[in-house]
């Protein structure tokens, strides 16, 4: 159960600090390897999906 909860956290802190990324600048988020559509379609995710 921890694990999950655990999980479900980290996925919503990386993407809020994604979204935030996109709203300093694009080239943030190419430095970790994503595209700009890549880091749209995870930041629309829900927490609870991987």
């Amino acid at each position: 159960m921890h694990s999950t909860i655990g999980a479900w956290i980290a996925r919503h802190r990386f993407r809020r600090d994604l979204s935030r990324q996109l709203e300093l600048g694009n080239y943030l988020v190419n430095d970790i390897g994503l595209t700009i559509e890549q880091a749209l379609s995870e930041i629309k995710k829900p927490f609870w999906r991987a």
